[in-house]
């Protein structure tokens, strides 16, 4: 081999490389977020659920740290978060809160009856097992029931937030 040659498969192969570790890199931000520090238990729970809906919807979620909306914790409570945003005429209104609502029972979740809160612009409610709470939180555009004129925003997202739903700490407890 000419030493143009193996300069070329050199190239060929660095490039490769950066190729790969760049996909790597970009999926990483995505879809590997720092959730270090955080329960065993609930990022376990957390991947397995991200599994489940990316599987089902073919979404790629975003994710990152988050924290339980305090309509279910009165005190600070960081969560492995993941976002997912689609157009509701690609996957109906209901796609990954179908699937949600379907998928953690069969995975031992329970969802609390009590906690769901419901608007034109969205909705909030909650699963628990264990000593983890499970937060499905949706948002979209509902309109101006009052306007005929105004065009709705396609855009449907869901934060699932995971997190320990054990007590909180004395002294810690937010009005």
């Amino acid at each position: 081999m000419t030493r143009s040659a193996h300069l070329r498969a050199g190239l060929g192969l660095l490039a490769i490389g950066i190729l790969l570790s760049g996909f790597d890199c970009a999926g990483s931000e995505g879809s590997k977020a720092d959730w270090s520090g955080l329960p065993v238990g609930v990022r376990n729970a957390a991947d397995s659920i991200l599994s489940v809906v990316m599987r089902e919807t073919r979404l790629a979620p975003r994710r990152s740290r988050g924290e339980v909306n305090p309509i279910y914790l009165h005190c600070h409570r960081v969560a492995a978060r993941f976002e997912m945003h689609w157009q509701s005429d690609s996957l109906g209104v209901s796609g990954p809160f179908a699937i949600l609502d379907r998928e953690l029972p069969r995975m031992g979740w329970r969802l609390d009856e009590q906690s769901r809160a419901d608007g034109p612009d969205g909705m909030v409610y909650s699963f628990k097992r264990g000593k983890l709470l499970c937060v499905v939180e949706g948002r979209w555009d509902g309109g101006d029931p009052t306007d005929s004129t105004v065009v709705i925003d396609a855009t449907k997202s869901v934060l699932v937030d995971v997190a320990s739903s054990k007590p909180c700490p004395e002294g810690e407890v937010k009005d």
